[in-house]
This record gives structure tokens, sequence and C-alpha cells, in this order.
């Protein structure tokens, strides 16, 4: 039984879907097919351009046959569940989200921002080349991390915050201990490095970026590369994995998301998932679901469940540029190019069309005065923090915490 990709045309986006399934081959075998590839974007802010109408009339579907959808084995136990702050970012509580520090000192755009899981420990990776680590509480510079020769775009920590790995245009990963700024190791990689990203386990992490189609899975104790990540043609700019470790998925340039099993690194689905650049990708808590932001300003909201599209709309002019979900779920949370950041009820978000994201929209804040570049979300879901071409990383909690 040999695994090769079915294609199809959606009448949504005009644009193919590819499907893994099992075909029983006597004599010979389909080639893959291959799509060119797009120019780098700089890393200099574009004027916000024209967002497109997207319309669609009818939803695209996609089977997942069981040969093409594996079980691998969770990297997540138990014991790894998260407990929710008594603080936590809800849908409840989005109205009363507040800045209650501004870490200044960069000498550069923000591009990339972590937090760890009990929101501690804060980290930004700066146009300045430096990699900073701040105390979540009192917002002190806790340490400077210098290693990188080129911006670095994005940083992540691991789920018990002993290690924090960041990437950059040098063609680096370099992993750190946060907690006393020592560098451990680091690796060279196929391309600059866009985004980072930490299994929920926090035993391996995977990288994506400019100048590459192919990703990288390295184990987070020593460093050593596990496997890549293939089946893009165009250059890539997003990863992400899922809560519960089953899946990894990483975007490109071309819009489109390959699915994957995160044990192995095994394509499981090939699809198109949004126009433009997929910049921006998060899970759902409980991994239903996988939302997908385009530099176009657009966001795509895929079921995983058949592979189906379930909403797309436009939550900012000029670019999506990061994408989070609270952690108990009620909530998706966007920031763009607009230099806004907007909260989204996230469970009436399924079969949203245009127009009517409206009546998802909770709350919608702009304290950066410039385009975000980048967010994330402590694992409690009692800090929020965004990254900015103001050259300041905000942290966000509830009044009076």
């Amino acid at each position: 039984m040999l695994l090769q990709p079915y294609r199809f045309r959606t009448p949504i986006l005009g644009r193919p879907v590819y499907v893994w399934t099992g075909l029983i081959l006597l004599a010979c075998c389909l080639p893959a097919c291959a799509g060119p590839g797009l120019a780098a974007p700089t890393p200099t802010v574009a004027p916000p351009t024209a967002t497109p109408s997207l319309t669609p009339t009818v939803t695209p579907t996609a089977t997942l046959p069981p040969t093409a959808t594996p079980s691998p084995t969770p990297t997540v136990t138990p014991t790894l569940t998260p407990t929710l702050s008594p603080r936590a970012i809800t849908a409840a509580t989005a109205e009363r989200l507040e800045p209650v520090l501004a870490l200044e000192g960069h000498r550069g755009y923000v591009f990339g921002v972590a937090v760890s899981a009990d929101g501690r420990l804060i980290a930004s990776a700066c146009g300045d080349r430096l990699v900073r680590v701040f105390d979540g509480e009192s917002g002190a510079l806790l340490h400077t991390l210098e290693r990188h020769r080129s911006i670095v775009y994005a940083v992540a920590f691991s789920l018990d915050g002993t290690r924090l790995v960041s990437g950059g245009r040098d063609r680096t990963v370099q992993i750190w201990n946060p907690l006393t700024g020592e560098r451990i190791g680091g690796s060279r990689t196929s391309g600059e490095v866009a985004q980072v990203a930490f299994s929920p386990d926090g035993r391996r992490f995977a990288g994506a970026g400019y100048y590459s189609a192919i990703g990288e899975v390295w184990e987070a104790e020593s460093g050593a590369s596990l496997f890549l990540l293939e089946g893009h043609h165009t250059r890539l700019r997003s990863v992400a994995w899922s809560a519960d470790g089953r899946w990894l998925a990483s975007g490109d340039e071309a819009g489109v998301v390959v699915l994957r099993d995160a044990a192995s690194g095994a394509a499981v689905a090939i699809f198109e998932a949004v126009q433009g650049e997929a910049v921006a990708l998060a899970f759902s808590p409980g991994g239903e679901r996988l939302a997908v932001g385009s530099d176009q300003g657009v966001v795509a909201l895929w079921s995983l469940d058949g592979l189906h599209r379930e909403g797309i709309w436009t939550p900012h002019r000029g670019g999506v540029s990061g994408l989070v979900y609270s952690p108990d779920g009620s909530l998706l949370i966007s920031a763009g190019r607009d230099g806004a950041i907007r909260l989204w009820d996230a469970v009436q978000l399924p079969g949203v069309e245009g127009g009517s994201a409206l009546d998802r929209r909770l709350a919608s804040y702009g304290r950066h005065g410039a385009p975000v570049r980048s967010l994330a979300i402590s694992r409690d879901g009692s800090t929020l923090v965004s990254g900015g071409d103001d050259a300041r990383v905000l942290v966000w909690r509830l009044p009076g915490g």
C-alpha cells in the first residue's frame, strides 16, 4: 500500500487541495505536484494594502481516509494538562484586559515574543540582534542574550521554562537557559528562521522560515536534529503544534498548509488554507480546529474533522501577524499590521463569513500605536504578550492581578 496525494480543485479558493490517500498500484506511481517559489519578504514594514473581498458561497470539503490519518503516540501526558489561573483571560473577561507593563529598551522592531507557562518570564526577539529575558511580574530586564549575528525573528519557551529557543536571519537556532542566561547550544538551518515553536511537552522544537521550503525539528535537550519538515514547494512562514502533541502544522508563502503526524513529521494532508502567505497558525486547545492567518489580513478557520473550512473573515488591514487561542478555548486572539489586537468569541466563530465576524468580536485594543509583530499567551491564561514596531513589549493582564 503506497501513499499518494489526491488533487481536486475547490470552488471557493479556485486552487487545488491535496489530501493523502492510499492507492494500490501494480506497476507505477503518480508524481507529486510542485509549485513555484515566491520572493522572500523584507523585515521593513510595508504600508497597508487593500484587503480583497472574500465572500465564499460554498465550503470546500475533503475526507481524510483512515490510511492517511495515523495515530501518533501523544507527547503530552495527563500531568501536563494546563491549570487555569483564577485571573485567566477568557471570553467572559476579554473586555477588562489592559496593558500592565511596557517592556522597553529595544533598539529596533520586536519581531517575536514568548511567555513562560506561568507568566513569570517573558522573552523578546529584536531587530538589534539581541534576545532579552524579562521578569514578568516587575518588568525588570534579567538577561540580554547575545549570539545571533543578524535580526532575531522568533523566541519560544519550553513548558517547564528551563529552555528558551531563538531563531533569526543568520540562519541559526540558539538554545538558552532563561533562568541563568547561559547559552546551551545551537544549530545552523537551511534558511532564515521566521518562527520557532516548542512541542507541548517541551522535549522538541520546530523551526521554519524564509529562503527555504524545508523546516526542521530538533531535540530540545541536546539540539540534535530529529527530522525535516518537507512537502512544501515555496518558502515557509509559520509552524505550530497542537496542544495534545499529536499534530504539527507548517504554512508557506503560497497559503498552503501541511498537516503532519508530529511524531514522525510525515504529511497527513496538504491543502491551500488561505489566500496570501500563511504567516500565522493556531490550533484550538482541543485540537478540533486550525486557524490560519494571512499577510492579506484574512483568517480562515479549518475543522480537522474531515478537513473542511468552517469560516473566513478579515480581522485586520494590512496583514495578520499573530494568532493564539486562550487556553480554555473560548477566545481566538489576533494581531495585525494595522496595530490592533482583537479578541474573538471562538465558540461562535464556526460559520462566520466576511462581515458577520463583527458579531463575534468581543474587544479590540490598539495600545502599540504601530504594527504588531507577534503574540503569545501563557499556558495558565493569565498573561498575554505582544511585540511591535514601536520597539516595545506590552504585557496584558486583568486589572488588579
